[in-house]
């Protein structure tokens, strides 16, 4: 396993990281622990988690399995997203947060995490309020490093500015959506993170399972499919008819190259340079199997230049497309969103 530096915190880790999302939800306790053994086994040292995935049950699952090897790993996990009813149990707010980290803590059984993310920007907050009590986690020991996730270059850039003004803590990476389909953060925020050297950990890397080739133009979704279930995230950010039809002329390019177009689709997003680490999701063993063999595969010049025919670079498929979360606010009368 060859590991790269997460920005510039000195930290290593592997160029996959093992996300899961599926943990205690769709993947049961028990394969969740084959998939966690099998990652560790391979020299993968970096997993990633959320308070909201299944209602905390990841995290739970994630910090049983690390039981007695927990600083083998450099674990994640995220808050700031709808986790109850109450109006402060979302957000920004320091008491959110504060509150979210400890409670995240409890459920993995561990006295700190190595990197936690603001899971998405809140308007309704100033940043430097967020980034001094994310500052405050670190100086507690509860945190190694602070992070963002889902921010636009502006939002952080701001972040930054005020960080060092304030003599606060930088968010030391970000994770962005980033894949075939969606190339948008090429034109901003990954010059900008190298420019300031933070670390790039990506996700949705097969766009929710659109370039595993599994979805064809024109015909209904696969049973047992997160668009067959009509999965929210899927449909807001992936599920578009462009998207389809790129990965179906993708998987005929990598029929011709002899590889899987799911491993393809990762070993691209590695091949940046500007990207620290992908996070994989992985539903079964299965997946993670597919998955892994990713780190084989090397991407040729031949092979930029097809994505870029299907895909400009930073561009999307689909004239027009808007993630109806994050929303483009540029024009006068646009909300940013809470």
């Amino acid at each position: 396993m060859k590991y790269r530096y997460l920005g510039n915190t000195g930290v290593q880790v592997s160029p996959v990281c093992l996300g899961t999302m599926m943990f205690g939800g769709q993947t049961s306790e028990e394969d969740s622990r084959k998939i966690i053994d099998k990652a560790l086994g391979l020299g993968i040292n970096f997993m990633d988690t959320a308070d909201m995935y299944n209602a905390g049950e990841s995290e739970a699952v994630l910090g049983r399995a690390l039981k007695g090897r927990r600083d083998q790993v450099v674990v994640a996990t995220k808050g700031r997203q709808v986790v109850g009813e109450s109006p402060n149990e979302q957000g920004g707010s320091r008491l959110h947060l504060t509150q979210a980290l400890d409670r995240s803590l409890q459920r993995m059984q561990m006295d700190h995490v190595d990197i936690y993310y603001l899971h998405a920007p809140d308007y309704q907050v100033p940043i430097d309020q967020t980034l001094r009590a994310m500052d405050d986690m670190v100086r507690s020991g509860k945190v190694r490093y602070i992070a963002c996730s889902n921010f636009r270059a502006w939002r952080l850039c701001e972040a930054l500015w005020a960080s060092d003004k304030l003599g606060l803590n930088r968010f030391a990476c970000v994770q962005p959506l980033y894949n075939i389909v969606n190339r948008d953060v090429e034109v901003e925020l990954l010059p900008l993170c190298r420019e300031h050297s933070i670390g790039v950990v990506s996700y949705s890397p097969l766009a929710r399972g659109i370039l595993t080739g599994k979805y064809k133009p024109g015909e209904d979704y696969p049973e047992g499919s997160r668009a067959a279930r009509a999965d929210r995230r899927m449909v807001q950010a992936e599920l578009r008819e462009p998207s389809i039809e790129v990965s179906a002329r993708l998987a005929e390019y990598c029929g011709s190259r002899g590889v899987a177009a799911s491993q393809f689709s990762l070993a691209w997003c590695i091949a940046n340079p500007m990207l620290t680490s992908i996070i994989i999701g992985p539903r079964t063993m299965d997946h993670f199997d597919d998955n892994i063999g990713c780190l084989e595969l090397e991407i040729t010049q031949a092979d930029e230049e097809f994505v870029d025919s299907l895909v400009p670079p930073g561009s999307h498929s689909g004239f027009g497309f808007q993630d109806e979360v994050y929303p483009i606010t540029g024009r006068a009368g646009s909300e940013l969103g809470s």
